[in-house]
Order: structure tokens, then sequence, then C-alpha cells
């Protein structure tokens, strides 16, 4: 089964300059509420650490653990980050997170 489990918005000014999250999104039911809040900072900072390497203008997906990171970076510094497993389409999230951050 296909599982979403983060979606970020955040904003990176220039590439010497680390990101800003504006705002995210977790899904973490099915994780034991002992492990919720290590798991979801994981994402945060994992979200923030791939959106720092990601160029501005420019879009990567990274295979993290057993989690698949989609990240968008547009023009104007505004990121979009997707945390998914393997089986999410990389063309679905990308789509997602343009629908997003426009």
């Amino acid at each position: 089964m296909v599982k979403l489990f983060a979606l970020s918005v955040l904003y990176k000014p220039t590439s010497d300059v680390s990101p800003t999250l504006l705002k995210a999104a977790y899904d973490l039911q099915q994780f034991s509420f002992f492990q919720r809040s290590s798991v979801q900072e994981f994402m945060g900072f994992t979200s923030k650490i791939i959106t720092e390497r990601c160029d501005i203008g420019s879009r990567q997906s990274v295979k993290e653990q057993e989690y698949m990171v989609h990240v968008c970076v547009r023009q104007d510094g505004l990121a979009g980050v997707v945390v998914s497993d393997h089986e999410y389409q990389y063309r679905v999230a990308h789509t997602m997170i343009d629908k997003v951050s426009y």
C-alpha cells in the first residue's frame, strides 16, 4: 500500500543559508506512540538537509533509509518536500509538490 508520511514547505533564500521550515504536516499513525516524536524529528531534519543540498530551480528524489524524499525547489527559493514509502510514484509526488507550492 502506498503511504505518505510528511508534506513540508520550506524557504531557502540562497544556497549558503539553511532552509527555514514554514509549514509541515505529518501522518504518523502507523508508528507507536513512543516512536512518533523521534520519527517526526527525523523527517523534519531530513527535509531540511535534502532541501539545503538541492539547487534552486531543481527537483530530486532521494532514498533515505526505508523512505523516499521528493524535493522541488522553485526559483524564488520556496521548496516543497514529500516523505513517502518506495511505492509512491515519483511523478505523483512532484505533481503534488507543484500544486501545493503554486
